[in-house]
């Protein structure tokens, strides 16, 4: 098993953030909101079809490319990961179904 994680990803990606965009997607990505934001909605869409069809290695690549546009978002609003695993750990032990009741007041 490999020891590449999404905090190594996240690290890889911060030090291309100030690329030459002609170079470097992910600098393109940072400089340019609404294709990044096409680019998440795309992935979105392409996890959730190759979920529907059960494919199992699909569903690992596009894994793969969302948690990597995800991630550029993230840098792109000055999120750290801290803030995301933060917010996953006020939510441990609470119910899906009681997170959302508590998020509608």
């Amino acid at each position: 098993m490999t020891d590449y994680n999404l905090e190594k990803l996240f690290g890889d990606l911060l030090k291309r953030k100030n690329s030459n965009q002609d170079i470097s997607y992910t600098s393109k990505l940072l400089k340019d909101k609404n294709l990044l934001a096409r680019k998440i909605g795309e992935e979105s869409i392409e996890i959730i079809l190759e979920y529907l069809k059960n494919d199992k290695k699909n569903i690992v690549k596009e894994s793969a490319d969302l948690l990597y546009h995800l991630s550029v978002m993230w840098i792109s609003t000055d999120i750290k990961l801290k803030d995301v695993w933060d917010e996953l750990e006020k939510r441990r032990g609470l119910s899906g179904l009681e997170e959302k009741k508590n998020r509608l007041r």
